[in-house]
């Protein structure tokens, strides 16, 4: 078969392997050579994969980040070639594997990460990956031996792109505005989330935040058995002083180590999931309080000279933004800003006058926030060129027993390669190598 990849990230670098060992022709459209990871470069250099030149191709294979408005994009689909994601082929190769697929505008990447905790503690084989990062992509499942479950974040990019893509479990933690530099508009972000429950049959299970407007509007339209999570949703998963599913309560709140509501309200979509599974109680217990945070998500990096740091370089949005800053208590001097994605963030700037010690601005749109401040006649703010900079100027604004937070609000390109990179430079210049 003659294979078209648009764009050669991890998620089609994976792809493109198992292509080649199976020995099909694999292509490639790919806007930013330069960009590529040594492994994508090495399959170019080594001619296993093909610059695309009009070549005829039976099957195209999209990157998750992969624009659908691109210009190729409407020509291949004008040919009526099929144009899918890599989790849709993944899921073909596999032979319908048993999924359980996490999606939301936050809070993915810590549910999933805690679904997969409690069925490894419960003993189930399990593959943890799909857009989570850092982690691996759903097509590196195609390298390992079979799993009894796939549990994977999927993004609303993703979900563009499915046909067969079936999720035995599907969570929806929330839907926030998001995305509106790549969805039309707030309403096809939604139906790209919802997406989600198109394959699911009588015999799966839809998890949903009850707290969610726009989450429970979607129920009416869903053939699966739908459960509720949220701290009043008592048929489902619940919380008072303790976790609960239905009746049972299944451990004390204050035992949680993770920081937030927001959290709060992820362990009780895993719950939700767990128990959707038939997961022991005690297997959900230890599986919850041995998790701890993942990398750049209020991310703890310890106390120095009396000031505590905490990476939350994926805060990319602003719903994420202010749970983030009202998880965590103290007197806070904050580095905010970067590359908007369709939404100025009023509400998170707004906060932020409220509430902040001091902000550090640091990003394409420094200028811009820093006008709204002055509007607002918020004079507690500086400019930074680079993140070694914006930690000297919040170490020189905080003092002893204040919390540095690294809470941007923003997406991290123009000054770095993603929120990882961002994330990492920020502990790179406040703990080093």
């Amino acid at each position: 078969m003659k294979v078209l990849l648009l764009g050669l990230g991890r998620a089609n670098t994976a792809v493109a392997k198992y292509l080649l060992r199976r020995g099909d022709e694999v292509y490639l459209f790919e806007e930013r050579l330069s960009g590529l990871a040594q492994d994508a470069q090495d399959l170019l250099a080594d001619h296993k994969v093909s610059l695309f030149r009009e070549e005829p191709c039976e099957l195209v294979v999209a990157s998750p980040g992969f624009p659908e408005d691109k210009e190729i994009v409407r020509r291949l689909r004008a040919q009526n070639l099929p144009v899918i994601d890599e989790i849709e082929f993944t899921f073909a190769q596999l032979a319908a594997p048993k999924v359980i697929a996490v999606t939301g505008t936050n809070g993915k990447s810590t549910t999933a990460a805690l679904i997969s905790r409690i069925l490894t503690a419960a003993g189930v084989a399990n593959f943890l990956g799909g857009n989570i990062a850092p982690g691996r992509p759903f097509s590196q499942a195609l390298f390992e031996p079979g799993y009894e479950y796939y549990v994977l974040e999927v993004s609303s990019f993703q979900l563009q792109r499915i046909q067969t893509f079936r999720s035995r479990v599907a969570v929806l933690t929330n839907i926030a505005v998001d995305h509106l530099n790549w969805h039309r508009d707030f309403s096809d972000y939604v139906a790209a989330k919802a997406r989600i429950f198109d394959n699911q049959t009588e015999i799966d299970y839809a998890i949903l935040n009850q707290e969610d407007a726009n989450v429970r509007n979607l129920a009416a339209g869903i053939r699966a058995q739908v459960i509720y999570f949220g701290p009043a949703a008592r048929g489902g998963a619940w919380l008072n002083d303790n976790f609960h599913f239905g009746e049972e309560a299944l451990f004390p709140d204050r035992d949680l180590t993770l920081y937030g509501a927001h959290n709060r309200m992820n362990v009780m979509a895993a719950i939700a999931c767990a128990k959707a599974l038939k997961a022991p109680s005690a297997a959900i217990r230890q599986g919850v309080l041995d998790f701890r945070s993942l990398p750049h998500r209020l991310e703890d990096l310890g106390v120095i000279a009396g000031i505590r740091y905490i990476n939350n370089s994926m805060c990319t949005n602003e719903e994420a933004a202010i749970r983030s800053f009202e998880a965590v208590p103290g007197n806070k001097v904050v580095i905010v800003g970067g590359r908007g994605k369709g939404d100025k963030c009023q509400r998170y700037l707004d906060l932020l006058v409220r509430e902040a010690r001091v902000c550090v601005i640091l990003g394409e749109n420094a200028a811009e926030i820093a006008e709204y401040f002055q509007g607002q006649g918020f004079e507690r703010y500086v400019i930074a060129r680079d993140m070694s900079d914006a930690v000297e100027k919040s170490r020189a604004q905080a003092g002893a027993g204040d919390i540095i937070i690294l809470n941007p609000g923003f997406a991290s390109f123009g000054l770095f390669k993603d929120f990882q990179d961002r994330g990492e430079a920020f502990k790179h210049a406040v703990i080093g190598n």
